[in-house]
């Protein structure tokens, strides 16, 4: 290998993604094998990972959404993971549409991707014209922006090619342990990044973030101070809480009073749930697809779907009636529009919700006294 590599950097996107500084790609690892060519009127940016099989379902569908559009649309699966790790997924599980990496996760990070799968449209110019799950993106939507947008432009004018140092890109580590933590000094994620590696989840983020999770809590009902509040990466082994080990290992304890505010207040004692078999997206796989109109589940505990909800409500979610329960279930929940929320809600899952004011948990993390 040459000790330069190519990093592909879109010239132009919409003023929302250029506005926080240049767009990188690194090496394109598979050009299209159904697009006409590399030149078109649309280009479509798939951002996915090889952990995400709801990820692996929407480059599916996505590829043949290419295959029937051959001519003006032109798709391109990005991935922020490391090339070996991209190649070997490749290798079990080909695909026909253009695959490249994100360098350093700078385009992630640019169009604020937190949810995957996700997806963003743009036209020969660099003009960003739509975004959200790619499996919301329908024929319908890409005759309309084709009857808009004509002009047609070579992959690579849409983009420009700068030469930088070859990154060493190691393999992915492994944890030994049950639970293994480290600060990291010159990497700060804009929001908590979370994979599988074998046995273990691996957590990327800021302490406040990491704790929000593990307590299943919005980021805003954590109070701690800024110096306390560093970058980690943690590994815990699957299905365990790190929380009594971060706070062990970094010598914290927590303390937590009663906020009065907005809530959404749900009803479960009479909740009726789905099993385990109305989604099915295989073993060791992401158990979300959250998109900007619904939560869909494969095998999760009710706490940790109603945490889920919280988020993309920015509301805390407080159980009024009935107990939670252990088991795992399968979800989906519609969320973009209230009253078809609470309708959804209650008509699926017998669910009463309402957005009422209340009391809710806040949590205040400070070191340990000698």
């Amino acid at each position: 290998m040459n000790d330069i590599k190519y990093f592909i950097v879109l010239a132009c996107l919409s003023v929302s993604l250029s506005s926080t500084g240049q767009i990188r790609f690194s090496e394109i690892v598979q050009e299209s094998k159904t697009a006409k060519d590399s030149e078109a009127s649309l280009f479509f940016i798939d951002f996915w990972a090889t952990w995400c099989k709801p990820c692996v379902y929407a480059s599916e569908y996505l590829g043949v959404l290419q295959k029937q559009n051959p001519d003006q649309f032109y798709v391109i699966s990005l991935s922020e993971e490391q090339p070996d790790v991209v190649y070997r997924f490749l290798k079990k599980h080909p695909t026909d549409l253009s695959v490249a990496i994100d360098y350093k996760g700078e385009t992630f990070a640019a169009v604020n991707s937190r949810i995957l799968p996700y997806g963003v449209l743009i036209n020969a110019n660099g003009t960003e014209l739509w975004r959200g799950s790619p499996t919301d993106f329908k024929q319908a939507d890409l005759n309309r922006f084709l009857s808009q947008h004509s002009k047609q432009k070579d992959l690579r004018k849409v983009i420009k090619i700068q030469k930088v140092k070859e990154e060493v890109f190691k393999s992915d580590y492994m944890p030994s342990k049950d639970f293994e933590m480290k600060q990291l000094k010159n990497e700060t994620p804009e929001s908590l990044e979370i994979s599988s590696r074998g046995n273990h989840t691996h957590y990327k983020g800021s302490l406040k973030s990491i704790l929000a999770n593990e307590k299943k809590v919005l980021v805003n009902q954590i109070n701690i101070a800024p110096e306390l509040n560093k970058t980690y990466e943690i590994y815990v082994r699957a299905g365990e809480n790190a929380l009594f080990s971060i706070l062990d290992e970094l010598k914290l304890e927590v303390f937590h009073s009663e906020k009065q505010g907005n809530v959404l207040q749900v009803d479960i004692s009479n909740i009726n749930y789905w099993d385990q078999n109305q989604i099915d997206w295989g073993k060791d796989t992401a158990h979300y697809l959250i998109d900007d109109t619904q939560i869909q589940a494969d095998n999760v505990v009710t706490e940790d779907v109603f945490y889920q909800l919280s988020k993309v409500l920015n509301l805390p979610v407080i159980v009024a009636n009935g107990e939670l329960d252990e088991q795992v279930h399968d979800w989906q929940i519609h969320h973009r529009f209230y009253d078809l929320m609470l309708s959804d809600l209650e008509g699926t899952y017998g669910i009463l919700a309402n957005k009422t004011k209340g009391s809710y948990k806040q949590y205040s993390i400070q070191k340990k006294t000698p």
